[in-house]
């Protein structure tokens, strides 16, 4: 890439500096040769030298790129055009938590974002008119057979053209850590060496200076041509500033509390917390979708004890301490603007012998469409998401024609193998990534009467 910091091309830009003519002494020689040198030497460095990223200006976010006046009052949708693994999650949940409509990777039940956006525009339609309607789109590319695929990319000047007044985002990361989650997310870095993209050509993206290079040319590209339409807003951010929570909710008039680092690798950045929704089970309806008797006079008085309050006294004993944190539900993890609202699908990620049939006959009550153990006549829900996720497929994309509105157990014994499969360990991340939208149940009770409930099971 010729390019040069200011836009031109390198070569034109030399070129034009002082020439040398026959007439020209050794000496005038000598001193334009060092001109040429140190010109050509100092773009590049401040471009491309790997040992110099702080300075790099396509590697830094410009703060004052959102102006006062726009500040007051910013254009929906919003929509991040950054790449993965640079806080997507983390911005799909701050802004639902601010009580917007949020879309990220999926855009419906059925297809990825890629997927509609890229059917929108083929079809001559706007960007997003295949898509459902949001306020923010928090994560438009999407791990597609077969290539990775890049709206934002691909379909850059669709998108800015196709949208009247949008705001968009640019999240920025130091190079060193995004190259390390990259590498270590479920083989990322290799599909994108695999994958013909746009700036990254197939076999590119190994490297560190690869994937930098890279993240430049589109960080260019993005601001260039939100400046050639000025209708739009371009928000840049570095998701790894503490001051960033604060910066984004004044900006945008949502608490700062609302930011965090969500679907994070904990095995590679511990010292980061990963934001989750929990809900803590309560029975409400004592009988089922068809007014059949759930619960018998022998184990109401169980139940009752069970469900009395969302964070149970639990005893410790001689041999355990019942006393930490991650043995009770904390019943104060949803944000208020979500009551009424919360997204689907609704997923236990809870273990068996934890209620999993009262959730099943609470939703069914309810009238939610919900699946308990078997997802489809074939196949048990658990062994359906083992075969979806080895097809390179959403979880639960083989369970059903329909898709459930709840899933309310995924673990199932598989006889065949004489064992206990539990999806929602095993596939955990590829569960929470696959559906970003959805709402995840964790279960609780006393830890003694779980025990002896799956002794006696």
């Amino acid at each position: 890439n010729n390019a040069g910091d200011d836009g031109f091309d390198l070569s034109t830009k030399i070129k034009n500096q002082s020439s040398i003519s026959p007439d020209t002494d050794h000496g005038e020689i000598s001193s334009i040769r060092e001109e040429k040198k140190h010109s050509i030497s100092s773009v590049i460095g401040k471009k491309y030298d790997l040992q110099t990223n702080q300075v790099r200006e396509c590697l830094r976010p410009r703060k004052i790129s959102v102006s006062e006046h726009s500040c007051q009052a910013l254009p929906t949708p919003i929509i991040n055009l950054g790449f993965p693994k640079m806080g997507s999650s983390s911005a799909h949940a701050f802004f639902g938590c601010g009580g917007l409509t949020s879309m990220h990777y999926r855009c419906n039940y059925a297809k990825a974002c890629a997927e509609c956006i890229r059917e929108s525009i083929e079809a001559g339609e706007p960007p997003f008119s295949r898509c459902d309607k949001a306020d923010a789109y928090t994560q438009i590319d999407a791990n597609t057979k077969p290539d990775y695929s890049f709206p934002q990319i691909e379909y850059l000047e669709n998108i800015v053209l196709g949208v009247k007044k949008a705001t968009f985002l640019l999240p920025f990361r130091n190079m060193e850590n995004w190259y390390k989650s990259v590498r270590e997310w479920h083989a990322m870095k290799m599909r994108l060496a695999r994958s013909n993209i746009t700036g990254l050509p197939q076999g590119k993206g190994k490297t560190l200076k690869e994937l930098s290079d890279w993240f430049c040319w589109h960080v260019e590209r993005v601001r260039d041509i939100v400046k050639r339409n000025p209708g739009h807003v371009l928000v840049e951010y570095d998701i790894e500033d503490p001051s960033t929570g604060d910066f984004m909710g004044e900006l945008f008039g949502i608490g700062s509390n609302c930011w965090g680092q969500a679907n994070t690798n904990t095995q590679l950045h511990p010292e980061l917390n990963g934001t989750s929704i929990s809900i803590p089970w309560v029975v409400k309806n004592r009988r089922g979708p068809r007014n059949e008797v759930l619960f018998t006079e022998s184990n109401e008085k169980e139940i009752n004890n069970e469900i009395k309050t969302n964070a149970p006294t639990l005893t410790p004993t001689q041999s355990l301490d019942y006393s930490d944190s991650c043995f009770r539900a904390r019943s104060d993890t949803i944000p208020t603007s979500l009551y009424n609202k919360l997204p689907r699908p609704i997923i236990n990620l809870g273990f068996p012998k934890m209620g999993t049939t009262s959730i099943h006959a609470f939703f069914g009550c309810g009238n939610y469409s919900s699946m308990h153990y078997q997802c489809s006549p074939t196949y048990a829900c658990g062994e359906c998401m083992r075969r979806s996720v080895e097809e390179d497929l959403p979880p639960f994309a083989k369970c059903d024609h329909a898709p459930a509105e709840v899933y309310a157990q995924i673990d199932y014994y598989d006889t065949k193998n004489i064992l206990h499969y539990l999806p929602q360990t095993e596939l955990l991340e590829e569960i929470v990534h696959g559906y970003p939208n959805a709402t995840f149940l964790l279960t609780f009770r006393s830890m003694d009467k779980w025990y002896d409930s799956v002794r006696n099971w």
